[in-house]
């Protein structure tokens, strides 16, 4: 698995006492910070899937290649 995968989002947090101003910036970075991590989620999903891709056609190959010559299937 992708460091992308393992590696925690961090998001925005509050301070104790917000203002109206620090709500408003929160709540933008937050959004920013969440497309973020689900873009790199994703990244790391499609990596995951591809490598098992790779892993599948390989031990295919394997397979066709350790087959005695008088079997056709």
């Amino acid at each position: 698995m992708t460091a992308q995968a393992r590696a925690a989002c961090s998001l925005h947090r509050l301070p104790a006492e917000p203002t109206q101003a620090d709500l408003e910036i929160g709540y933008a970075t937050r959004g920013a910070q969440l497309v973020a991590c689900d873009g790199a989620r994703a990244a790391a999903v499609a990596i995951h899937d591809a490598e098992h891709e790779l892993e599948a056609r390989h031990a295919e190959a394997r397979d066709r290649r350790l087959r005695p010559w008088w079997r056709f299937w």
